[in-house]
Order: C-alpha cells, then sequence, then structure tokens
C-alpha cells in the first residue's frame, strides 16, 4: 500500500508541475483518453457512482496468493450508477466498501471461473449483505460456469447457523437461500447473458483450461462484455491466447486482461522442474495465462481502443527503480500501439 501512495503523491506533484502543458501522462498514456478519475478523487464520495460508464478495478493480484499491496481478482462495471462485479476473490468486501460502493448496491455478479482466488469472498460478500439488509436485503444473482449455482448454495450453507440464529433472535424474516441465486452459464460462443436497461452482458468460454483437463470435468472459464451506451468494457478472466476473446472484444473501448511478464514466463520455461505438484503447477502457469506479449496481439487483432491490465504476473520488488510500467507495458506495445495502462487497486478508468 505505501508504493501506491507514494505512486499517486508522485502524480500529484507532476500534475502540478505540468498543469497547463497538456502532456500529463501515465505511463505514455492520456489521463483523459482512459477516462482516469484524479487521484484525489478515488474512492468513495459521489465518484462512486460516476454518469460515465466506469470501470473500478478492486483487485488486481494473479494468483491464490494473500499479499499486503494487491487484493485478488476482482472488478466493478459502474453503468447508469449500478454497479456490476466481476469476480470476488479474497479482499472483494473491503475493497467495495473502500471504493465508495454499498455491499447492499451489488445486485448481479459474474464469475469467470472457480479458482480460488476469483470466488473466496463469495461467501462474505453474501452473507454481509444479507446481515447489512436487516429484514428486507435485495436479491442477487451470481452468474458463472458451471458449478457456480453449487458454489452459490454452499456459500449460503456456510451461513445459515448466523441466519438461524439472527432470524430467532432479531426477528428477520428473509431467508438467505430464497434471495441468492446462483446461476449456470453455457457460452461455447459469444452469448448474450444477461441484459438490464442499463447494460448487456456477454460471455464467451476462453482458454483457461486446456482439452485435458475439459475432458476430464464440466468446469470452464468465461470472459465478459459489458456493452453500455456510451462504452464497452471486455473483462478477459484468467486465459490464454484466446481467438474466442478477440472475437468478444472486437472493437471494444477498454481491454481489460491479465498479463505475465515476459520475465516470468521465461523464467518458468527454463526452470528445472521436478516431480509431483510444482511440475504441475509450473505447467499450468505457462499454458493457461497470457503473456504481455499475447495480450498485445490480442488487443491488435481485435483493434480495441486502449488496454487495461490486471492479475499481473511477475510484478517486480521494485529494486533498482523498476516499476510495474517497465515489466509489462513495452512487450504490449510491441503488438498494439494504442494506450496500455497497469491497472492497481482501487484505479477507476
Amino acid at each position: 500500500m505505501e508504493r501506491t501512495l507514494g505512486r499517486r503523491t508522485w502524480l500529484r506533484t507532476i500534475a502540478g508541475l505540468l498543469a497547463g502543458t497538456g502532456v500529463l501522462r501515465l505511463a505514455g498514456v492520456p489521463l483523459a483518453a482512459l477516462g482516469q478519475a484524479p487521484a484525489g478523487a478515488r474512492g468513495g464520495g459521489a465518484n462512486a457512482s460516476p454518469e460515465k460508464t466506469t470501470l473500478l478495478l478492486l483487485g488486481t493480484q494473479g494468483g491464490p496468493g494473500v499479499g499486503l499491496t494487491r487484493a485478488q481478482t476482482a472488478s466493478v462495471v459502474i453503468a447508469g450508477g449500478q454497479p456490476y462485479l466481476v469476480d470476488c476473490g479474497y479482499g472483494t468486501v473491503r475493497g467495495l466498501v473502500q471504493g465508495g460502493l454499498r455491499i447492499a448496491q451489488i445486485s448481479h455478479v459474474f464469475v469467470s471461473h472457480l479458482h480460488n482466488d476469483h470466488t473466496a469472498d463469495i461467501a462474505a460478500l453474501l452473507s454481509m449483505k444479507w446481515t447489512g439488509g436487516q429484514t428486507n436485503p435485495t436479491p442477487t444473482d451470481v452468474w458463472g460456469p458451471p458449478g457456480t449455482r453449487a458454489m452459490v448454495d454452499g456459500a449460503v450453507a456456510f451461513f445459515r447457523g448466523d441466519n438461524e440464529i439472527r432470524i430467532v433472535d432479531e426477528g428477520r424474516t428473509v431467508k438467505a437461500d430464497t434471495i441468492f441465486k446462483g446461476r449456470d452459464l453455457a457460452a461455447a460462443t459469444v452469448t448474450e447473458v444477461f441484459k438490464d436497461e442499463r447494460v448487456t452482458v456477454q460471455a464467451i468460454e476462453n482458454t483457461h483450461f486446456p482439452d485435458r483437463a475439459k475432458s476430464r470435468m464440466a468446469h470452464r472459464s468465461f470472459a465478459y462484455r459489458f456493452n453500455a451506451p456510451d462504452r464497452s468494457i471486455v473483462i478477459s478472466g484468467d486465459t490464454a491466447y484466446s481467438p474466442g476473446l478477440i472475437e468478444l472484444a472486437r472493437d471494444a473501448d477498454v481491454f481489460v486482461c491479465e498479463a505475465m511478464t515476459m520475465a516470468m514466463h521465461a523464467q518458468l520455461t527454463g526452470r528445472q522442474t521436478g516431480a509431483g505438484n510444482a511440475e504441475s503447477i509450473g505447467r499450468h502457469v505457462l499454458e493457461t495465462h497470457s503473456t504481455t506479449e499475447d495480450v498485445g496481439r490480442m488487443a491488435a487483432a481485435a483493434k480495441v481502443k486502449s488496454v487495461v491490465l490486471y492479475h499481473l504476473l511477475g510484478v517486480p520488488a521494485g529494486r533498482g527503480g523498476a516499476t510495474p510500467e517497465d515489466a509489462f507495458i513495452p512487450d504490449v506495445k510491441k503488438h498494439f500501439d494504442g494506450p496500455v495502462i497497469v491497472g492497481n487497486d482501487q484505479m477507476r478508468i
């Protein structure tokens, strides 16, 4: 968190020095080109529900570890003042509050796949929403690949004791299992999976799971596209290079894509792995995640207008002056000549 705050302070300082010059940029990207809110305005107040369709990054860490500077994967698309949550990794509930959003506002959750770094806060989100809703919490649908309904049923079972106690002791009348529903989706091709008066949501299966794994399980992994009247935002989920994702992202305004540094990819490729779990995990990372060059190739092929990197794998420690921009942006730029930004938690775009 210190590094994030330091970065914001640096940006404000540079903004003051360059005010009026027209050359204020973040990682080579004009802030206005991406709709970036000023640093001091992030995280609440009127900006929590902007008029323009906005992306709020809640968690940008890649992988299932627990870190102190980045939360696990979660993003919010705010359209017409309504937040739509995409993924719900550990730290999401706290991130929503930090971002100026009320848990009660979340009525639609879209899950890319069922890895725990994308789902760990589902039970917490639903439980806290039910508790905070007093006697009349609003319903919530959780949309996702096969297994999502069972996951939500399991989350509700997790806090059933709390539900029963408060119904007896506090006089509540709403049972959690009547208002929280998991919805299993199928999206082998670009498929409309949700629509309301603010946004249309499309999904497609990406390439996070290899065919040898899919032949032995029903689980799948999705990318989502949010089409609002003023803006289109595509969120990749975890994926390797994916023709389906390119199709989904065609001409999108904002392409949010996971990214692994080329340095990490080379390290994993050259590492002499032993037998057992380590070899399997290393192979999984290499085969099922996108390198920065993959991101650039997909962005160029889809002709998107801008790229935002999240679910970052291989973030440098910062020694020797290195920054995430140094590690991620140049290899994307080998193939994509539009604006590129490296995401941080609580960043609004």
